[in-house]
Parts: structure tokens; sequence; C-alpha cells
């Protein structure tokens, strides 16, 4: 986040988590290094959501995301209520514990855990997973990646909802709150091994094929 507006390219150390952009381990960074620091390495952009929070028609809070940008409820046992609109056109109205919109780098993080594709990370999309849906029918949604998408908080009930980026909670959200989500003019830029490999990534940290 620090980084976005100085096109600072970033490498990922693996410290011990799953890490899917921390693809250098910690015991191997200064054969890696050296690799990297003789212009031997992968370019890997990444694109960045942008949010916007309205209330009574005015931006409260504006902020981006590399992974996902999350409304979820909490303090309370039932479900939220929520709309959604992708480039102004009403999608549904459904209750869950909150809907995840995620960029293609976020889809192996919390969209994954939801029940979400995993997407190259080249593709122009973003993704909406609802979290713990009433309706088994309300599944994960892909969607090209310039296009615009609301979510609006129906919920009654006051200080049951919450807006966390990249799982930090940022705001806590009230009914009638709008949060507007799209593609964010500037991105980042990943550093990776020569070898660097996608598929293999998936492999290993998914345990595919074991």
């Amino acid at each position: 986040h620090a980084l976005c507006n100085f096109n600072v390219p970033l490498l990922g150390v693996n410290l011990g988590h799953v890490g899917f952009l921390a693809d250098i381990p910690a015991d191997n960074i200064s054969k890696n290094m050296d690799e990297i620091l003789n212009n031997n390495y992968v370019e890997d952009i990444r694109f960045l959501l942008s949010a916007q929070v309205f209330r009574n028609n005015k931006c409260i809070y504006e902020d981006y995301a590399l992974n996902d940008i999350v409304i979820q409820k909490w303090n309370i046992a039932h479900l939220l209520e929520l709309e959604t609109y992708i480039n102004s056109s009403f999608v549904h109205k459904h209750r869950s514990d909150g809907m995840i919109v995620s960029s293609p780098t976020g889809s192996t993080a919390y969209a994954l855990a939801g029940g979400g594709p995993v997407v190259q990370p080249s593709l122009d999309a973003m993704l909406l997973v609802p979290i713990c849906p009433h309706s088994l029918t309300n599944r994960p949604i892909v969607v090209d990646g310039k296009s615009s998408i609301e979510v609006v908080v129906t919920t009654r009930e006051i200080d049951n909802a919450r807006l966390a980026i990249d799982g930090e909670v940022r705001l806590e959200l009230t009914s009638d709150d709008s949060i507007k989500v799209h593609k964010k003019d500037k991105s980042i830029k990943l550093i990776h091994p020569p070898e660097h490999d996608q598929f293999h990534i998936l492999r290993e940290k998914l345990n595919w094929s074991t």
C-alpha cells in the first residue's frame, strides 16, 4: 500500500505461511537475491481495487486493495442484508455474512476460503464471493475487470457491518451505505525468480497432485 504511488517493485520472501506472493524461501534468499540483483527475474504486474464508501450521497471514505475489499458482519449472530449492482444493473438482494470483492491476486486469499475460483493473475477480472449466503444458489460471480461494482447495506440495524481492506478493518458501516468498487488506475509490480511458475506454486501451496 505504501509503495503503490512510487512504482517500486516488490519481492516476496516466505517466512513460513502459505504465501502465494512470497515465492522465495527464507533459506534460499542469498541465491535468489544474487540473480535478481543481476537483473535475472520475472516481472508480474497486478492491478489494485479502489473502494469508495458513500453515505447520504457523500463519499466518506476511500481506499484501495491488492487482494480484496470485504463487507462483513460483526457483533451479531444473524445475517446481513446486501444489494449488489454491476454497472448499475441490479444483480441480487441476499442475506449472508458479507461479500468479498476480490482481484485475481486475492482469488487465492479470503475469496478462495469462501468458495471462489482460483483466477489466473493476468486476467482482467474481478470476483464477487458471498460469505456463507443463506441461499445455496447464491454463488460466486466473475465479472469483467472494467466493471463498476456497488454493494449497498440494506440491513436495518445499525453498527452491524464493517469494511475491511486487505484484512484490515477500516470503517464501521451503517444502513444504506453504498460501497463502490472498481479497478484502480495504478498497479503494483512484483518480481519473482526466473523459474517462477504460477501453477507450480498452486500445486505446492494447495497440495494438488499429492
